[in-house]
């Protein structure tokens, strides 16, 4: 065996910086390699496959993680290759039962919520698009790099890592597990999966040629015993995602010709000819969790922490968001701010997971009972309603509001609003967001002027909008905003002087109508780190696009 000492020095370890070690290289850990190298923290991003996997896998988006992606750069890239207005079609046999959106009621785009709808996407084309932003900052993945052993130091932790090429000794100031259900990391840090599997609930997930069947809907047999059959046209593409519930004796790949047997049994008709399968995976019901998401310096994220049933896209969406919360947190703690932020990783998204892990259980359920897609718990997928109510990083109250008065506190979701400078040009409240950096939005005079003084003390980590009713003369150009139409005031129920402190994440950290600046730097330096001089690398500028 062959030892290779990464080299304190050479890979920054004397320094504050990492390096840190992201393990798995599907949606989850690519979002948590942008997360950190966008912020300047040298980070290894290695998979024990030897290439990209294949296959839709995850194929729904929902508008908080487009929203995500929109905040990395990549929006304008996800929405160019998906579609988001794909109507569900049912079928018995030949007959059309019915057609129905995938999500009933969702608007239009709004100021708020410019992306209001699903997005459908392959996984294989996620993880495309990431790994490109991810090479535009520098990191490439090292596939075919399998973590054997990990063990923990007071400040580091050592791995032992094996390729084709031998093994390799390394050390790290931190590890993010986002290798999947079968996770390694976990594993190795002795955490348990606490849940249950149901061998006899199995479904064959995948992508298919189809001759016979249409783009223009998503098509669905239901049937009350659980022999589902969903055929999904996966844009800019040639296949269909294809799910049919099978039995529980099913194990390893089927071949076409029992495919299209199963195709012809579930949907009663002979005219749909499966031409190619390109990828297929057996699912069965396996749905576990974690307890803790943490253990000293390494930590879970995705399916490593958390297996759902595969309805909603809630999987792959909740771990994009796990590794969104805590990768700034990690750059942060890297650069000076408080140990004790790493803490509420596991406070703010354990809750989440046990809650969409519930829904999920639900969903599966009415699919393997033949109830499509749709309905009010439809709406829970998209994930515009997750808050940290309970967040210790929230550093003013919660008040108990009337619904028909609501306004947004600390722990919730930042919306998006428009904007305009003094030129006329629109700019959204998103493009204000969009890097690693806090934002802190002043409504008022008083505001503006503790927001000022806020910046210039955190110059590298925070920056500043004043959004004003009218053009001001005084305003400083740059960082003052006309709210012409009021939308802002309105999405954020402003009434007053306000000032909020936005986090990188884009959730509210902070809302107070008395901005005092001694105390509200106290609540800062609970997750800025605190001086230094330090420059992010330069976001992508991207404009909104409308989903197809």
């Amino acid at each position: 065996m062959s030892e290779v000492d990464n080299g304190d020095a050479a890979r920054g370890l004397t320094g504050p910086w990492g390096p840190v070690l992201v393990v798995g290289a599907g949606p989850v850990g690519l979002v948590a390699g942008i997360e950190l190298a966008r912020r300047g923290v040298d980070v290894r991003l290695v998979d024990r496959e030897a290439a990209p996997r294949a296959g839709s896998r995850g194929k729904g988006l929902q508008p908080r993680s487009v929203e995500v992606f929109d905040d990395l750069g990549v929006a304008g890239r996800v929405l160019a290759t998906s579609r988001s207005r794909l109507a569900i079609r049912k079928y018995r046999g030949r007959s059309v039962l019915g057609t129905s959106d995938v999500v009933p009621g969702v608007p239009e785009p709004t100021p708020s919520t410019p992306y209001p709808r699903t997005v459908l996407l392959p996984q294989w084309r996620v993880e495309e698009i990431l790994r490109e932003r991810l090479a535009d900052l520098g990191v490439t993945v090292e596939y075919g790099t399998e973590l054997a052993d990990l063990t923990q130091h007071s400040d580091r932790v050592r791995v032992l890592l094996k390729s084709a090429s031998g093994s390799e000794h390394g050390r790290f100031s931190h590890v993010v597990g986002c290798d999947g259900a079968s996770s390694t990391v976990r594993t190795l840090l002795g955490i348990e999966f606490l849940g249950q599997t149901d061998e006899t609930v199995r479904m064959l997930t995948a992508d298919v040629e189809v001759s016979g069947l249409d783009r223009d809907f998503w098509h669905w047999w239901p049937s009350a015993d659980g022999r589902l059959l969903a055929l999904c046209p996966m844009a800019a593409t040639d296949t269909f995602q294809l799910q049919v519930g099978v039995g529980p004796d099913t194990a390893g790949e089927l071949q076409v010709e029992q495919i299209q047997a199963l195709v012809e049994e579930r949907s009663g008709r002979s005219d749909l000819r499966i031409r190619r399968v390109a990828w297929q995976s057996i699912w069965r019901f396996n749905v576990r969790m974690v307890n803790r998401y943490r253990a000293g310096r390494a930590f879970l994220a995705g399916d490593a922490a958390h297996v759902h049933a595969p309805a909603g896209g809630l999987g792959m969406n909740t771990g994009i968001q796990d590794a969104y919360n805590l990768g700034w947190k990690l750059a942060h703690v890297l650069r000076g701010a408080p140990e004790a932020l790493l803490d509420t990783y596991e406070q703010e998204r354990l809750p989440v997971a046990a809650d969409v892990l519930n829904l999920s259980c639900e969903l599966i359920a009415q699919r393997v009972r033949g109830v499509v897609p749709g309905g009010a718990r439809g709406r829970d997928t998209l994930q515009l309603k997750v808050c940290y109510p309970g967040s210790e990083l929230n550093g003013s109250p919660r008040t108990q509001q009337a619904s028909e008065h609501p306004h947004v506190q600390a722990g919730d979701r930042a919306p998006d609003s428009v904007v305009y400078q003094a030129d006329g040009t629109a700019v959204r409240l998103f493009d204000l967001f969009r890097g690693p950096h806090s934002t802190v939005l002043a409504f008022g005079s008083r505001s503006a002027k503790c927001a000022d003084a806020l910046a210039r003390r955190f110059p590298d980590h925070l920056a500043v909008a004043a959004l004003l009713p009218r053009a001001a003369p005084d305003a400083a150009p740059g960082t003052a905003f006309i709210d012409r139409e009021g939308s802002a005031h309105q999405d954020y129920g402003i009434d007053g002087d306000t000032l909020l402190v936005i986090r990188p994440d884009g959730y509210v950290a902070l809302r107070t109508t008395a901005p005092n600046e001694t105390d509200i730097l106290d609540h800062l330096r609970r997750f800025l780190p605190d001086g230094g001089s330090t420059r992010y690398a330069p976001e992508p500028e991207e404009r909104f696009l409308q989903a197809k």
